[in-house]
């Protein structure tokens, strides 16, 4: 009998070992973003919404844009806000790139495309 006791509690205790394993990793935040409108002439005012990106098991603790005009810009929070392009004489595509860090330290990166002309 007291055997048996033993092994259950060695069971119990490993089960309960493994359900609090399932708790110490991170799943990575999922960046998303709009971009509108997506091209137009100089000076080209967009508007940049992260307001899809989420962490699934926490929260977004930063949100850092590189908008591919050789500006950065570094959030808090998902608010939409707008942002300046400008071209002199050719139209060129730039690439705005958004990096969300979620409150362990994982990250993701969504990638959009603005082409503007002169």
């Amino acid at each position: 009998m007291r055997n048996r006791v033993v092994l259950l509690s060695g069971v119990s205790l490993a089960l309960l070992a493994l359900a609090s394993c399932v708790y110490l990793f991170n799943v990575s935040p999922v960046a998303s973003f709009t971009v509108t409108p997506p091209g137009g002439s100089t000076a080209l005012t967009v508007l940049l919404d992260a307001s899809a990106s989420h962490d699934p098991d926490g929260t977004i603790a930063s949100y850092l844009w590189n908008f591919g005009d050789s500006q950065t810009a570094s959030q808090i929070s998902n608010l939409p806000f707008t942002h300046l392009f400008t071209v002199q004489t050719d139209p060129e595509t730039f690439t705005i790139v958004l990096t969300v860090t979620d409150n362990q330290g994982a990250t993701d990166t969504a990638v959009r495309d603005v082409t503007v002309t002169p």
